[in-house]
């Protein structure tokens, strides 16, 4: 007698990079802008710089001094305008296959539609821009100058910390997420010791800390309308 075994079902073929669209693009786009400021002018380098990186020398600067910005508008674009600049090629790439890696899942827990994505842009450019508030909050007018995506990064790490892999959401006083934000707390103390002998480069542990606080109250806020881990 012989045996009839059923069909097998032809298995779909997973693409590479099995992250969602708009992360995808994002990535993408802070490795190309920070492509093209490496191949401009040194001068069109200092410019951009000067212009668009979050330096406290010239936010902080009294009324006729000449780091002053020329309008209020000038001085808070900074504010965001400092995520899409990154010190060099090891900067950029650890940033954006962080925010490949991290972004994922939040984006699918937000929903893969136009509005999860337009929620998961909101949450991004808010942890921006709170890491860029709290490092101003710490600094004075002689603190260097900061610049990367690292407090978007740190938002969605947040974020992805409070994605409860049962479906939901954990609370920001859950024992998940506090332990993990202990852990991430320790990581960046260590980082911001041993940045400048590893890299040459500090790290800013305030944009850190405030992308961190900015991306887990979002995520606190938004609604969950997806699943966080992938369906075949």
């Amino acid at each position: 007698m012989t045996d009839i075994l059923p069909a097998e079902t032809p298995k779909r073929r997973q693409p590479i990079l099995n992250a969602p669209l708009l992360v995808i693009i994002v990535a993408v786009v802070l490795v190309l802008l920070h492509a093209a400021f490496e191949f401009a002018p040194p001068i069109e380098q200092l410019a951009i710089s000067y212009d668009y990186a979050l330096a406290p020398q010239r936010f902080w600067a009294p009324a006729g001094s000449p780091d002053v910005y020329p309008d209020v508008a000038a001085g808070l674009i900074t504010l965001l305008s400092t995520g899409l600049l990154h010190a060099d090629w090891l900067h950029v790439i650890v940033n954006s296959m962080m925010l490949l890696a991290l972004g994922t899942p939040v984006a699918r827990a937000l929903g893969q539609n136009f509005v999860g994505a337009a929620a998961w842009m909101l949450l991004f450019l808010v942890s921006v821009l709170g890491g860029s508030a709290f490092y101003l909050a710490l600094a004075n007018v002689d603190s260097p100058y900061v610049i990367g995506a690292s407090g978007g990064v740190s938002g969605l790490f947040a974020a992805a910390f409070l994605i409860d892999p049962r479906g939901g959401k954990h609370a920001l006083w859950s024992r998940p997420f506090v332990g993990m934000t202990l852990a991430f707390a320790l990581a960046n103390a260590a980082l911001a010791l041993v940045g400048p002998f590893m890299l040459g480069a500090g790290i800013s542990w305030e944009a850190h800390a405030g992308g961190y606080i900015a991306g887990a109250l979002m995520m606190a806020l938004l609604p969950v309308r997806g699943y966080a881990a992938a369906r075949s």
